[in-house]
């Protein structure tokens, strides 16, 4: 009876980390994608998608308009409307409509006060802004949705396994009470 138990523990057990895993895994590989915008009349529109990986957050920029480049690119304090010059983190230039580049930080920090990710006409003309997108809250992961088909499997997962524990030691409890005493 003892070894049953170990073993029912271990596949429940098992089977718990399992899909933990997997949520998680999938949660943090998912991308957030924000549209650039034009400015400046520069006719450059695209996408910077945004994915968290650990402690850092890998930024894709992909847009059409824009000639072989380089054309710098940086996430800024601020909105689109309101920049702080400054840069606070450098991204990959942009070279023939692309970038990519991972930063140390989170999409949390990102969004706790106002970002904006910009691209520059040229480095020698960084003061010229040709594309834009503002960074909200709307790219944290929603938690908690109910029409979220993670959250929903998450939840039916759990009460499962709750439910499969109660009938577990319910079961263990009777076979220990019939069993023959000494």
């Amino acid at each position: 009876m003892a070894r049953q138990r170990h073993w029912t523990v271990g596949i429940g057990s098992g089977l718990a980390i399992a899909f933990l895993g997997t949520s998680i895994a999938f949660a943090q590989g998912q991308a957030n994608t924000l549209q650039l915008t034009p400015q400046n009349n520069s006719g450059i529109s695209g996408t910077a998608a945004f994915t968290q990986s650990g402690s850092n957050v890998h930024v894709d920029i992909r847009v059409t308009g824009a000639g072989a480049g380089p054309q710098p690119a940086h996430i800024h304090e601020g909105t689109c409307a309101a920049l702080n010059p400054t840069p606070q983190f450098s991204l990959q230039s942009v070279t023939n409509g692309t970038s990519s580049t991972d930063i140390q930080t989170t999409l949390q920090t990102l969004t706790s006060t106002p970002h904006a990710v910009h691209m520059h006409k040229s480095a020698d003309e960084l003061s010229v802004y040709v594309a834009c997108a503002d960074i909200n809250p709307s790219l944290l992961p929603r938690t908690g949705d109910a029409d979220s088909p993670i959250g929903v499997a998450a939840g039916l997962a759990g009460l499962s396994l709750v439910g499969l524990g109660l009938v577990l030691r319910r079961f263990t409890a009777r076979r220990a009470s019939k069993a023959p005493t000494s």
